[in-house]
């Protein structure tokens, strides 16, 4: 297991683009990522086991979230593992719905509409 901290907007672009298995507000202890890895395994053997570990107050600054859409400055953790580092990955496609999964890039993608309807820049 390689936990990586995510302290850069070109990591974070990364996992957009690779549109990284995300799940939100979950610790980051040993323990939890292991939990996570396993439920990953179930489904699909692992090319690499790195889980990529966010810190909520760094999606506030990367992704300007303010107010009621952003996430708490501390005690927030997001952990993503990217889809390349899974054989198949579509095998999490709907398990993911029962364990809170989404993907990175609907993650972010979700929280800049919500960031522009509330500033009244609604594309």
């Amino acid at each position: 297991m390689n936990t990586i901290k995510v302290n850069d907007r070109a990591t974070l672009d990364a996992l957009y683009k690779n549109s990284a298995l995300t799940f939100e507000g979950v610790t980051a202890d040993e323990e939890n990522i292991t939990a996570v890895l396993t439920w990953v395994k179930n489904y699909t053997p692992l090319k690499r086991e790195d889980v990529y570990v966010i810190e909520g107050s760094l999606m506030n600054r990367e992704y300007n979230l303010t107010g009621d859409n952003a996430y708490p400055e501390t005690n927030c953790t997001i952990l993503c593992i990217k889809l390349d580092d899974m054989e198949r990955p579509m095998a999490v496609t709907l398990p993911r719905f029962a364990v809170g999964g989404r993907w990175f890039d609907d993650v972010v993608d979700n929280n800049a509409r919500r960031e522009a309807e509330k500033n009244g820049n609604e594309d």
